[in-house]
């Protein structure tokens, strides 16, 4: 079973710098006449150790919550579903088929050199092409850019993927049928552009403090394995006038009781999973620094339907029908969960 969870508590001292972290944008608005805390540095934890912080060898939220601070790409969604530019200043389609991006002015890596439209091609050819062996290597093709299922089957090269720069500036990128989530779906993190330079000097070395470059708000400066991450401000970033926290620490915490405890003792400012046997509890004596936010993700099953007796739809239909999701979401998760009717 995949477990998408959507509970977080928030400290209220840091409340204004939350959409630094989890809004998808990386910035925040804050209005004028708020008093900011002094210190504007960040806790968290993130569940477990990263595998990898190469956006194109990892699959899970562990890896991919801090590759969002660190990197950017051409777009973003906001909660409410908006698409949001990002990298991409503008951008405009012919026939749902052939879409054209406009990068921002300026765009540097955080070691002050250019991210060009060309980074970004042979970003997305490393992330499809099979001697990568990236677990989401068949994304762009679920995104129907042109020959991008092909090349991860093996069947043409990367070079043919549908997507090519016009100059430094400016990409093109070539569908093989329209898709109306296809600027939704560009907001993935294994998206986003990495440096080929440092990639082929340093091979799987590339992602190390010492090495890397990245192109958000934040950037690498410590990775104690096993102990912490450290982000800090990256000052050549577009939008850096609109972040707020200076400073982020990622503590890999796998019990979601330490994790809580750990809030309550102050030495982590925000929690994203909280025990359902004790979410009742933390509402009542915890009501405001609890935050139920609304998240579009599914919580199933998933069964061999190779093997009796879920080889038979009916088996399958009658345990789906017998199944009360009503108690389910109220009663056994009880954190705001909606049942899923298929």
């Amino acid at each position: 079973m995949t477990l998408h969870k959507n509970n977080h508590i928030t400290r209220t001292l840091l409340a204004m710098s939350l959409m630094v972290i989890t809004g998808g944008a990386q910035a925040a608005q804050v209005p004028p006449g708020t008093q900011l805390a002094e210190k504007q540095e960040l806790v968290r934890n993130n569940g477990s150790e990263p595998a990898s912080l190469d956006p194109h060898k990892v699959e899970s939220d562990i890896e991919f919550n801090i590759i969002s601070d660190l990197f950017e790409g051409l777009v973003s969604v906001t909660p409410a579903g908006a698409i949001q530019p990002r990298l991409a200043e503008r951008w405009e389609n012919k026939d749902n088929l052939l879409w054209t991006f406009h990068l921002r002015p300026g765009l540097t890596w955080s070691d002050g050199t250019a991210i060009t439209a060309q980074d970004i091609v042979w970003s997305w050819q490393r992330l499809v092409s099979p001697a990568t062996a990236s677990p989401y290597a068949s994304y762009p093709g679920n995104m129907h850019i042109a020959n991008a299922r092909e090349i991860a089957l093996g069947q043409k090269g990367p070079e043919t993927l549908g997507v090519k720069a016009l100059n430094d500036s400016t990409l093109q990128v070539t569908l093989s049928q329209p898709n109306a989530a296809f600027l939704a779906m560009l907001a993935h993190p294994s998206l986003v552009p990495i440096d080929k330079v440092l990639v082929e000097r340093f091979a799987d070395k590339w992602t190390r403090p010492e090495h890397i470059v990245t192109s958000g708000p934040y950037k690498l400066t410590q990775w104690v394995v096993n102990e912490r991450l450290v982000a800090e401000r990256n000052a050549k970033y577009w939008d850096n006038a609109h972040t707020v926290i200076n400073k982020v620490t990622y503590l890999p915490i796998s019990s979601e009781a330490a994790d809580v405890n750990r809030y309550k003792a102050g030495e982590i400012d925000i929690v994203y999973t909280v025990p359902i046997n004790q979410f009742a509890q933390l509402q009542k004596t915890m009501g405001d620094q609890l935050d139920v936010s609304p998240q579009l993700a599914t919580y199933y099953y998933e069964f061999n339907t190779t093997r009796p007796p879920f080889n038979d739809a009916r088996v399958r239909r009658a345990l789906n029908m017998a199944l009360d999701k009503d108690i389910i979401a109220g009663k056994v998760l009880g954190q705001g969960q909606r049942p899923a009717w298929v």
